[in-house]
């Protein structure tokens, strides 16, 4: 494994468990600083900064910097989704304990939102009707105005000041996360180097993503070099644990964990992506569920 590959790999690991359902104190009124002198926690060598789509959406963009100088060639470059909840776990990770686990010094880029997280539409991919989705959900179908921003905003903002090496940039996502970091490997091939794709919710509209398969195979033959695509998922994300099985907590997820299948599905699309001229690798965390991190 390229140190690259190492390093996205870690990193998702890292973030995996950070799941997407964020509490703010403040919202909550249930938490207050016991000292009014105290001053919040600043993360050295970083900032996050308001981006706007050209559809008119707002999000925050979160960055952190090594403090070694860059190679020749510029930094390595890991760009997170959910990085509301994702971005802190990940630089921090990077920034104290990244050489110990032989990493590069790299940049780390966090995609978030002001308010609150919509995921569920920007990461999804546009269904045809009729196709049956989860209750409650909401708004999805906005894979593609997302990845457009992210090609045309984020990527361009970021590394117009900070010196970069392309040849290096990744991209990280868990969950829905990781449904778009397929949809970008399948459809936007050359954004990035290597795709990270964390439990990726490949079972989303009846498996639309894999309708986008069709001329990815062309789309990376065009392309000067390899992509890599780093697949993993919990050991307990289909069955309960052991002694679990009647569980209030694994009853309540029972059959949707069962349907959705993320294993299986992870494990299907890395086999079926072999013959692809790319480096596909899977793996299964051992003792992980869906949301305890893999």
């Amino acid at each position: 494994m390229t140190g690259l590959s190492r390093l996205a790999l870690t990193l998702a690991i890292a973030i995996a468990a950070a799941h997407p359902s964020p509490l703010r104190a403040d919202q909550r009124g249930a938490i207050t600083a016991p000292n009014s002198e105290a001053e919040p926690y600043v993360m050295p060598r970083s900032e996050v900064r308001p981006l706007r789509s050209d559809a008119g959406s707002d999000y925050l963009i979160y960055i952190a910097w090594p403090q070694q100088q860059p190679p020749p060639e510029g930094y390595p470059i890991l760009y997170l989704l959910d990085g509301s909840e994702s971005f802190a776990i990940a630089a921090e990770y990077q920034n104290r304990l990244g050489s110990y686990a032989g990493m590069a010094p790299g940049i780390v880029v966090g995609i978030g939102y002001p308010d609150a997280s919509r995921r569920n539409f920007d990461y999804t991919p546009a269904v045809p009707e009729g196709v049956e989705l989860m209750p409650g959900m909401g708004p999805t179908g906005g894979a593609g105005p997302f990845l457009d921003f992210l090609a045309d905003k984020v990527i361009p903002e970021v590394e117009s000041e900070f010196p970069v090496n392309p040849d290096r940039r990744s991209l990280a996502g868990y969950s829905l996360g990781g449904l778009l970091t397929l949809q970008a490997l399948f459809k936007r091939p050359d954004l990035f180097r290597t795709y990270v794709a964390s439990s990726p919710s490949i079972w989303f509209g009846e498996k639309q993503v894999l309708k986008m398969l069709p001329g990815f195979a062309d789309r990376l033959g065009a392309l000067s070099s390899r992509r890599s695509l780093l697949l993993s998922a919990g050991e307990y994300e289909q069955l309960p644990p052991p002694g679990r099985e009647r569980d209030p907590s694994w009853l309540l997820i029972a059959d949707l964990s069962r349907r959705a299948r993320m294993i299986d599905n992870a494990s299907d699309l890395a086999v079926s992506l072999r013959s692809a001229p790319l480096d596909v690798e899977f793996r299964v965390a051992p003792g992980e569920t869906h949301a305890s991190g893999n």
